[in-house]
């Protein structure tokens, strides 16, 4: 229900007979992710595990906590593991509806003895998880330890409190609850284990939200032995002896306009990736060696441009072309079904034709989607999904890895070839599956004679020399930073010589003793394995802005909310020195810290759309927040838009009551009653508006007037905002919000 905590209201038949909630449009954005785990389901005849025994572990791990969830809610679904790990997972779910609001839960069991590796729950609760907190990071770190003791098998994990939290660096709109996430690894004597740990995030209520745990067990595991590691004075010395940069273009992404962008930067050879603790050999992707991995030359796949495979595909011929590289043979006894194909549109705005099929076997079934260009009948996403079921006897049948490359190669020029003029043979170490030996390939892009890190046709191989996957993801790049001003490689070097330490960790590498660990220091730079230097620049890229995180803003009224918006990177302060609060905020950025805090900041690049005002094109810093808010009814398409005049009272109302889309009932003005002592001087269009913004204590009267045309201060908005944001919550019962 819509909550008014003071509202002035004449109720008439006309209250009851408007629509009170219309849904706001919103484009979406068609987006395709390749899968890097290909699940495979097991047939229901072929599991031991009913959903009693799922449920009986779920009041194990959380006696008391879902005890209004009758058997008869719970939902089991189909048993499957993944092509790189064969350990079957059951899934358990259930769906509830408690006072009219929606409850999910969602459980993944792992092999015989059902450990527990995913939990996901979104409770009824979420509005006390909101800001103000209930609970401190503290308080709920407590919490997580708590829960991690419950888990079979976690001694000795540890809070990784260096951790980058990409959930809390992204944009997240305050209208979600506020949530603590905390990522463990285990550790042996008291030494951290790379690429195993759990994640635990807490709501603000002090609710377990999920649980994943990233890896297997390591109770059988051995370990090098501690006492036997060399110096780290000494391991130093022998990185900085050996250490090299070279330049790199990295694609970038703006999660607000949704463009693609390239950076160039400064990077360490790609193959001083650590030192072997005991033995001082170099770790490379495939094990250890005495030689220091060196980056190859660019050596580009094809000198001139190769024309496309065809000239445009129609369906009917992608489709064929599909079923020729899909068939089975007669080792699999599989039935092969193309369920759809359908065409799409790419990031890059490319028409793509995406051919989904599956195979169903005696007691199970996998499917996944091969992808065709329709301009060039090239194929950018293939699988082959069918070796996981071959009976073929392919045992001692292994090429070299030299012939694997060559075989890729050919691949491409059969499949793919008007993308290997930009394209070089791989220059960093090929890497080897340890699941299935398969030989995996990247080709890096190449401009200015730069390689681009981000952007490379990726190519696996089998050991027998079939083509296992292929895809491509070449990036429409169309401004690339030029190599002719940039800092020295001599001074590069020297920046990341001075800022060079090292971390010690245990790493299992692509070995034949997949159960050991090896002791590895791997380099660190400025403490942070993330960073890179700006080529242009000569300064530190790091994924965290620490003058943000050292900023506070001293406010009497606003400085938790004003300092909440700035933590969530919603706010955003240029010159801390010189930023006032109480100066009256524009148009322009109290749209965008509005339109930031209810939603996830993604507000398009505006290709395919139709410009709203003539003063706001799509080289605007803020045209993609506008072109936002004429979707959701906020603004009206006109001649101009001041994004630089500063916004009134009476304007945050209007904004406000049309992010809850209660603006079909504002309209009707004469149903409401003001009793502000300036309510004469109101003009009667904005009478809804005001009443309900502030009858939902949006935003409050000043000595019992409400000055409808006095600007807004950042405080004020800050203020607002935040409890704009938790109606969007509390009100979300009653209806859907687009953004």
């Amino acid at each position: 229900m819509v909550k008014f905590k003071n509202l002035g209201i004449i109720l008439t038949s006309t209250a009851f007979t408007v629509s009170l909630f219309s849904p706001v449009s919103q484009a979406s954005a068609n987006e395709k992710v390749a899968s890097e785990r290909i699940e495979i389901q097991v047939a229901s005849t072929d599991t031991k595990v009913s959903k009693s025994t799922l449920i009986k572990k779920i009041h194990e791990i959380f006696p008391g906590k879902f005890d209004f969830v009758k058997d008869t809610d719970f939902h089991i679904g189909t048993g499957h593991y993944f092509s790189d790990d064969k350990t079957i997972r059951y899934d358990l779910s259930f769906n509830k509806t408690v006072n009219g609001r929606d409850i999910h839960g969602s459980f993944t069991f792992k092999g015989d003895s059902l450990e527990l590796e995913s939990f996901y729950y979104e409770p009824a609760n979420k509005e006390e998880a909101m800001y103000p907190a209930k609970y401190s990071e503290t308080e709920a770190q407590t919490i997580a330890d708590d829960f991690l003791k419950k888990i079979p098998n976690t001694a000795g994990y540890k809070l990784q409190e260096d951790d980058f939290d990409y959930y809390f660096n992204s944009s997240r709109p305050l209208s979600e609850p506020i949530r603590y996430s905390f990522v463990y690894a285990p550790t042996h004597d008291n030494i951290p284990i790379a690429n195993y740990r759990i994640s635990i995030d807490v709501l603000a209520n002090g609710e377990i939200a999920s649980f994943y745990r990233y890896s297997d067990s390591i109770s059988q595991a051995t370990f090098d032995r501690v006492d036997q590691k060399k110096n780290e004075s000494d391991v130093l010395a022998q990185l900085r002896e050996n250490l090299s940069v070279e330049l790199r273009y990295v694609i970038d992404y703006d999660f607000e306009t949704g463009k693609q962008f390239a950076k160039l930067v400064y990077v360490p050879s790609s193959g001083l990736n650590g030192v072997h603790a005991l033995s001082g050999q170099w770790q490379s992707a495939n094990g250890f060696t005495s030689q220091v991995p060196l980056t190859k030359k660019v050596e580009k796949l094809s000198a001139q441009p190769l024309g496309p495979r065809k000239n445009g595909i129609t369906i009917a011929e992608a489709e064929e072309l599909a079923k020729a590289m899909i068939k089975t043979d007669s080792n699999n006894n599989a039935k092969l079904e193309i369920s759809m194909v359908d065409e799409r549109e790419n990031e890059n705005g490319e028409t793509i034709y995406s051919i989904h099929y599956s195979y169903s076997y005696k007691n199970s079934s996998v499917g996944t989607s091969l992808e065709i260009k329709k301009a060039t009948g090239e194929v950018i996403h293939y699988n082959d999904i069918s070796k996981e079921y071959s009976t073929s006897d392919n045992e001692g049948v292994k090429i070299s890895s030299e012939a694997a490359l060559t075989k890729a190669i050919g691949y491409l020029k059969e499949y793919a070839p008007s993308y290997l003029h930009e394209y070089s043979k791989p220059i960093d170490e090929v890497e080897i599956n340890e699941y299935n030996d398969d030989y995996n390939f990247t080709f890096p892009r190449i401009v200015n004679g730069i390689p681009v890190s981000g952007d490379g046709l990726m190519v696996a191989i089998g050991p027998d020399g079939s083509l296992r996957s292929l895809y491509i993801s070449s990036q429409a790049i169309k401004n690339w930073p030029s190599p002719n001003k940039t800092f020295s490689n001599e001074q590069a070097k020297e920046s990341y010589s001075k800022a060079l330490n090292v971390q010690l960790q245990y790493v299992k590498q692509n070995s034949k003793d997949k159960k050991h660990f090896n002791l590895v220091y791997t380099p660190i730079f400025d403490d942070s394995q993330f960073n890179q230097i700006d080529a242009t620049t000569g300064e530190w890229l790091k994924p965290v802005d620490e003058s943000k995180e050292k900023f506070v803003i001293s406010h009497p009224t606003a400085a938790n909310e004003l300092n909440y918006l700035l933590k969530q990177n919603i706010l955003d302060v240029k010159d801390p020195a010189n930023f006032n609060a109480d100066q009256a905020v524009t148009k322009g950025e109290a749209l965008k810290i509005l339109l930031k805090s209810v939603s996830y900041g993604y507000f398009g690049n505006g290709d395919g759309e139709k410009q709203s005002f003539n003063n706001i094109d799509k080289n605007h810093p803020l045209y993609g927040v506008v072109e936002q808010a004429v979707r959701m009814g906020i603004l009206q398409p006109a001649n101009q838009f001041d994004v630089d005049a500063t916004l009134t009272r009476q304007e945050l109302a209007i904004w406000s009551v049309i992010v809850l889309q209660l603006d079909n009932v504002a309209k009707y003005k004469d149903i409401y009653k003001l009793n502000f002592a300036d309510a004469a001087s109101i003009d009667p269009a904005y009478t809804g508006y005001i009443a309900i913004a502030s009858g939902m204590g949006l935003i409050d009267a000043q000595q019992n007037n409400f000055n409808a045309t006095k600007s807004v201060s950042y405080a004020d908005l800050a203020v607002s905002t935040v409890r704009l944001a938790k109606a969007v919550q509390e009100n979300k019962g009653d209806r859907n919000f687009y953004y």
